[in-house]
């Protein structure tokens, strides 16, 4: 329970951070609430990993080829959503080759306002383990794609530092700007003319137009590689069955607890906070607890940081005669090279109970946003 107390006490204080943020802001952006929203991403990465193992000697020194694929959807409606997820990752080293498969969905239907029923179909598969979870039940809470609103103020303080605009805009113009960027439909040079109308009708553009630069800032604004924002949070009741085929084979009745946040206190800043809880309902003795924290936010010069926390108690979950507690954290720099192409500087932390020491590892990646 110290460990859980931990993720918890992480989690008041990412919330407690947002909040004091928000509280700076005129109109935040974890304000906008879209009717309808939609956010998906696709990306490739390639890595060379250079790794230090638990152990004093260099037994577990070793350096790692390795080629990933991220894909993730959200969509959310008034009376419904789903999300999807899903990484593969294949990775070599030392002529040995190794894979990891993770995949999840689920369907919500919304009962009233933000209660709803859902049901989740979760699977990790590795050379090392497969597990497949399978449960409906209840939950309260709701997340909204908020990128439009994050997008229209950075083009606001885009302009404001090119002396295009002469005074911040008004909560509710920004809300109009959002509602042109999120439109779905328009072409982008639409979308660019409709909000350059839009401010010039504002009166605090210091001029008769935006101007030629302006309408780069515009441009350039939108065409950034910039992760889509997300706000809101749940909370979930589910129960079913959990059926592990490796390392030994199990199938349980099981009980699933979750709790999600997601925090952007501004444009540039995205805050994601997950409790789980999994339970073995026949025995409660076995259960697995997974809690994790990130932190990413744009910097200057298309630099963008993040920092990771993540937390894994396993007591005779995978296998009924081990416990085991593990403690992640992880930092990474990342800039874009051309276009779409991100290269990343990833260092990593990594202690078990039971290790000599902690592992360490430094890793490049080079990424491909798709979309």
């Amino acid at each position: 329970m110290r460990y859980s107390r931990v993720v918890a006490t992480a989690l008041v204080i990412a919330v407690l951070l947002g909040l004091g943020v928000q509280g700076q802001s005129v109109l935040s952006v974890c304000d906008y609430a879209p009717p309808q929203s939609r956010l998906t991403a696709l990306g490739l990465q390639g890595s060379f990993l250079w790794y230090d193992g638990p152990y004093t000697d260099d037994r577990m020194r070793s350096l790692t080829a390795t080629a990933a694929a991220d894909y993730s959807l959200l969509v959310s409606t008034e009376t419904s959503g789903h999300e999807l997820a899903a990484r593969t990752e294949l990775r070599v080293a030392d002529g040995d080759w190794a894979y990891e498969l993770d995949g999840s969905g689920d369907i919500k239907a919304y009962i009233e306002d933000d209660v709803f029923a859902i049901g989740a179909l979760e699977a990790t598969a590795s050379d090392a383990s497969v597990e497949v979870d399978a449960t409906v039940g209840i939950g309260t809470g709701r997340f909204r794609d908020v990128t439009p609103l994050a997008t229209a103020i950075r083009v606001q303080n885009a302009l404001l530092d090119l002396g295009v605009l002469i005074a911040p805009l008004e909560a509710d113009v920004l809300s109009s700007l959002a509602q042109v960027l999120g439109e779905i439909g328009p072409t982008d040079e639409e979308r660019i003319l409709t909000l350059a109308q839009t401010l010039v009708g504002t009166g605090l553009v210091s001029g008769d137009d935006v101007g030629v630069l302006g309408l780069l800032a515009i441009e350039g604004t939108m065409d950034e590689a910039e992760a889509g924002r997300v706000c809101g949070q749940d909370v979930q009741l589910r129960v079913g069955v959990s059926a592990a085929l490796l390392p030994e084979i199990n199938v349980a009745a099981t009980g699933i607890a979750q709790y999600n946040l997601a925090l952007v206190p501004d444009p540039i800043t995205q805050i994601t906070a997950s409790l789980t809880g999994k339970i073995r309902l026949a025995n409660l003795e076995r259960f697995a607890l997974d809690g994790s924290i990130t932190y990413s936010r744009r910097l200057p010069d298309d630099w963008a940081a993040r920092a990771t926390y993540r937390i894994a108690i396993d007591r005779r979950w995978t296998t009924e005669e081990e416990t085991g507690v593990e403690h992640v954290a992880s930092a990474s720099l990342t800039t874009q090279i051309a276009g779409s192409i991100g290269l990343s500087v990833v260092g990593e932390l990594r202690y078990e109970i039971g290790d000599e020491e902690m592992s360490s590892s430094l890793t490049i990646h080079l990424s491909y946003n798709l979309f």
